[in-house]
């Protein structure tokens, strides 16, 4: 009984829904059908064959602005048949099909705006940022933030992809949502993942056990979808390396092994936190950057003397980073094209900003 009420609500919506459509288009018929056969009947009566200087165009704008009931006075009929014809077409039938065409665009547009609030709605988007999962709205918020404090992403769009919520409170005009499964392919369709540029996939909750699991399954999904897209994961449990080390993820940011080293730095070497939350925010100041390191064919010098150098413009370099090796020691490192040189400075700079 229970799955049969069901299949009968379903279709009943679906019926619903269909006549909705029919007689939406039935409405818009009838005001087309209004609007030209009232302008036919004043042209016919009042316009060339009663000898008079009214063009069809002139007849439609009259018709127009009667339905429409703002009426200038600029045209009014003068005949008995273009009377006739505006008593029909505007007064009986055009005035009350208008206002079931108003109807129906303001409801159409009240479900548009229910729709893209609740992130139903398929999202125009072009070179955007995707945030996958909501852990909470202030983790989210959070990011967002960190994202605008940086010139290269502060008009960027940002489309928030999530199953956990229902709405997602925008905090400002370019932030968008999509609410579906994340393992999905037609989620992340409607988020158009196929032209966005960048992909932060959040852990799901920071209490579940299965986040990485999800985490490394809607990464496999959007790779599918845009094998071009830079997707940075985060990963709860570093145990969980092998989940990653199948899918393409050009990162993965290990946020409680970091959290519980920092509070340890911190217990030990006070002060160290303090600097850490500067270096990694894009809203406080020097931050950190990193640039591939390219042309370096005829290079004689290492990186400690490159060091030594940008420290009069004011840049701190901070390791190196070659595969899957970070390098602190820079004294007998000698620059390779594809290194990876992260520093801290008050903006971003190329390699050859830096070394010219």
């Amino acid at each position: 009984m229970p799955c049969f009420n069901f299949l009968w609500l379903a279709r009943s919506i679906r019926r619903i829904r269909e006549y909705k459509i029919v007689g939406s288009t039935v409405v818009l018929a009838l005001v087309g059908l209004c609007v030209v056969g009232n302008a036919a009947c004043y042209y016919w009566f009042d316009g060339p064959i009663a000898e008079s200087d009214i063009s069809f165009g002139d007849a439609l704008w009259y018709s127009v602005i009667s339905i429409t009931t703002i009426g200038y006075g600029d045209y009014n009929a003068e005949s008995t048949g273009a009377r006739l014809g505006t008593l029909i077409f505007v007064v009986l039938l055009g005035l009350s099909t208008f206002s079931m065409f108003l109807g129906i665009v303001i409801e159409w547009s009240s479900e548009y705006i229910t729709r893209g609030r609740r992130g139903m709605a398929t999202i125009l988007v072009k070179d955007h940022v995707l945030i996958v999962n909501v852990p909470s709205s202030r983790r989210v918020l959070q990011v967002i933030s960190e994202l605008r404090a940086d010139t290269t992403y502060r008009d960027t769009e940002v489309v928030v992809v999530s199953d956990q919520v229902e709405e997602f409170s925008r905090p400002g005009p370019n932030v968008m949502f999509v609410h579906g499964s994340v393992l999905a392919r037609e989620t992340f369709e409607r988020a158009h993942a196929d032209t966005a540029k960048l992909a932060i996939v959040l852990a799901r909750s920071y209490n579940d056990s299965s986040s990485d699991a999800v985490v490394a399954s809607s990464v496999a999904v959007l790779d599918s979808i845009n094998p071009e897209i830079h997707i940075v994961a985060e990963c709860l449990d570093q145990k969980h390396d092998l989940l990653f080390e199948s899918v393409h993820c050009d990162a993965v940011v290990y946020s409680m092994n970091i959290s519980g080293n920092l509070l340890t730095q911190e217990a030990q070497d006070p002060g160290v936190s303090q600097l850490v939350g500067v270096l990694t925010s894009n809203a406080r100041g020097t931050t950190l950057f990193s640039c591939e390191v390219t042309g370096t064919e005829s290079s004689q010098e290492n990186y400690g003397d490159i060091a030594k150098m940008l420290l009069d413009q004011d840049v701190n370099v901070m390791c190196v980073n070659r595969a899957a090796e970070s390098h602190t020691s820079l004294k007998s490192l000698t620059p390779e094209s594809g290194d990876r040189l992260i520093y801290a400075a008050r903006r971003r700079l190329t390699w050859r900003e830096l070394t010219q």
